[in-house]
């Protein structure tokens, strides 16, 4: 039987979503944090408002309106006990480039194929796909929060299949990445592949084409790549 900290959120949450999004997305989270509609507590609650339940919702609402309704959320849950106060109000960055910026800087790489890692087609796939129309500036900008919230995610970028840079967000400037995608857009129209993966050394560079687009991006060490990879595989462009 679930307790009243999840059926105080769930029932909120659905009025954001439906019904059934609402508990198969929150039961989801919490499965994937290790807790259960029955036992969560206030304050593990608020961790997942905060973090992973946020990055859920702003897959399927813009991401400004998904952390204002969980922003409320969280009001609401605070207000009802108050030992477990909302993660919020310490404005925990949407992405690695809001905080505050390091020495991370992309130097002229001089890839070629041989330094790639080809993904195998058959490998795992996600519960869910993101279709995005990446002729629409707004819709380059969701790919890029949405990629740019996985932890060690440092830059991304979204360019044209020849390569032209549309947009980039990154912790530094990432002079060095254009050229890396155009390399990777040259090789992708001789093979049929599905993603390119270079390990630097400290840090991995990503390259997936989307139709006539690619999508690069840059995550440290620290990065969870293959969960990243996995990610990548399920992004589709609208038709």
């Amino acid at each position: 039987m679930t307790n009243a900290v999840y059926t105080m959120i769930v029932r909120a949450l659905s009025g954001v979503v439906s019904d059934r999004a609402a508990e198969t997305m929150l039961r989801s989270v919490l499965r994937e944090q290790g807790l259960s509609a029955e036992t969560v507590t206030a304050q593990d609650m608020q961790k997942v408002l905060s973090g992973p339940l946020l990055a859920r919702l702003s897959t399927v609402l813009p991401p400004a309106r998904a952390r204002k309704e969980l922003l409320n959320l969280a009001a609401q849950l605070e207000a009802q006990y108050p030992k477990a106060p909302t993660l919020f109000t310490q404005n925990v960055p949407l992405a690695t480039w809001d905080e505050p910026q390091t020495d991370t800087v992309f130097d002229d790489l001089g890839l070629s194929a041989d330094d790639f890692e080809f993904d195998d087609p058959e490998y795992g796939v996600a519960p869910t796909t993101r279709t995005y129309d990446l002729a629409l500036p707004g819709d380059q900008d969701a790919l890029i929060q949405t990629l740019g919230r996985f932890s060690g995610v440092q830059g991304v970028m979204v360019c044209r299949a020849s390569g032209e840079v549309l947009r980039v967000k990154a912790v530094r400037d990432p002079a060095g990445l254009g050229g890396v995608v155009a390399a990777s857009a040259m090789l992708f129209q001789k093979r049929a592949l599905k993603l390119l993966s270079a390990d630097l050394g400290g840090q991995t560079v990503c390259v997936c084409p989307l139709g006539g687009y690619c999508v690069a991006v840059v995550a440290t060490s620290q990065a969870n790549v293959g969960r990243l990879i996995v990610e990548l595989q399920q992004l589709r462009v609208a038709a």
